[in-house]
């Protein structure tokens, strides 16, 4: 079950009608994740007064509670750090890995020979999430979301034990892809044992400037060769293939121009495989509409991100659902296919080294406004 980003039988893009059954995918391609109100991640601020895993059974008695008609996400921690708020979504990503191993310096996390003590911490930390998610979401019986970055971005924030970047070495790159998607396939397995089922959400930020070659070297004073699109959509395709549906969040849906050519974004989504798309909503554009209609016409999910910051009162909703409704109607799309639209709100989990949140934004909880208002969105959008 070969995920490389380079062999032989992953360098087309495979229709997603042809794809085998792995990991409760059906021959007849990935099902969108049904529509719903939901959040990236429940951030419960990791006290030290608390017991161990304590901050995670919070964060899952939270999720569970008000995303019991939703998809409630994997908890996931922040911890404090000086007088800021610290947490590592690629921690959460390399904590996954199968047979690789990894430690944090200055300048981020690296590949090593041997497992150091921050992958033991986020091990750890993971075992915490899986026992309270046992404890919450028993007798749950929708799916849970598992938020992470996508296997592009992870490839990027990598780095050899010599310091040079996973990105630009082509063996290092593929064991790091083919590994993360074996070890997410292993956490969408414990939690199918614990009786959920579940729908990965793959934060894919940075697959601009993996194919336009401007991703730097460690240094800063150097970029990186470019990365063909095939070898990129091959990556992911490969990847997406043995994994529970996957929502593929991209930060806009501008068009690629790689080579003097500029490649639609609803291309770029459907290459991959993804079973839904979803993008800030703030970001969207006359062509982004287009894009997304297209995108839902050719029958992959559409999911929108409201700002984490987004609606302290309920009156609101009206509000976001004008903002929703009047330019899809431009576009020709009619106010039944409102209906299948997902709502995401909440913090994301920092990208950047070290891994911490702007000082304004402290850790969302699962009871934040957003979320109450991405809830009461969804369900106007079903009314609608």
């Amino acid at each position: 079950m070969s995920t490389s980003s380079e062999s032989p039988a992953a360098a087309g893009t495979p229709e997603r009608g042809s794809e085998a059954v792995t990991s409760g995918r059906s021959d007849a391609g990935p099902s969108a994740p049904a529509p719903s109100a939901t959040t990236t991640g429940v951030w419960i601020p990791e006290a030290l007064d608390l017991g161990p895993g304590q901050a995670s059974r919070q964060a899952a008695s939270a999720g569970f509670g008000l995303l019991s008609d939703g998809l409630p996400p994997v908890p996931l921690i922040a911890r404090p750090s000086g007088d800021r708020w610290g947490a590592d979504a690629i921690g959460r990503a390399v904590g996954l890995l199968r047979d690789l191993h990894v430690d944090r310096v200055s300048y981020g996390w690296r590949l090593t020979s041997t497992a150091g003590r921050d992958e033991r911490l986020e091990a750890s930390g993971l075992g915490e999430a899986l026992d309270a998610v046992a404890e919450y979401g028993e007798g749950f019986a929708g799916p849970v979301q598992i938020s992470l970055p996508g296997p592009w971005t992870l490839v990027t924030a990598l780095s050899l034990s010599s310091g040079v970047r996973v990105l630009g070495d082509p063996g290092a790159r593929r064991d790091v892809i083919q590994s993360y998607a074996f070890g997410i396939a292993d956490l969408a397995e414990r939690l199918r044992r614990l009786g959920l089922s579940s729908v990965v959400r793959f934060a894919e930020m940075r697959l601009d400037p993996v194919l336009t070659g401007t991703w730097p070297t460690v240094s800063g004073f150097a970029s990186l060769p470019a990365i063909g699109e095939a070898q990129v959509y091959a990556a992911l395709t490969s990847t997406l293939r043995h994994l529970p549906p996957v929502i593929l969040s991209l930060p806009d849906l501008a068009p690629l121009n790689v080579r003097g050519k500029s490649i639609p974004a609803a291309e770029v989504v459907r290459s991959t495989g993804a079973a839904a798309v979803s993008v800030p909503l703030a970001s969207l554009r006359a062509a982004g509409w287009e894009q997304l209609a297209t995108l839902s016409e050719a029958g992959v999910g559409t999911w929108l991100r409201l700002p984490a910051e987004a609606g302290a009162r309920s009156e609101e909703v009206r509000r976001w659902l004008e903002g929703i409704a009047e330019p899809w109607h431009r576009v020709g799309m009619g106010t039944a296919s409102l209906s299948r639209f997902g709502v995401l709100t909440g913090e994301e989990l920092p990208l950047s080294h070290p891994p911490l949140l702007d000082p304004a934004a402290s850790p969302a909880r699962a009871d934040q406004p957003a979320m109450r208002l991405a809830a009461g969105l969804r369900r106007a959008l079903e009314e609608a």
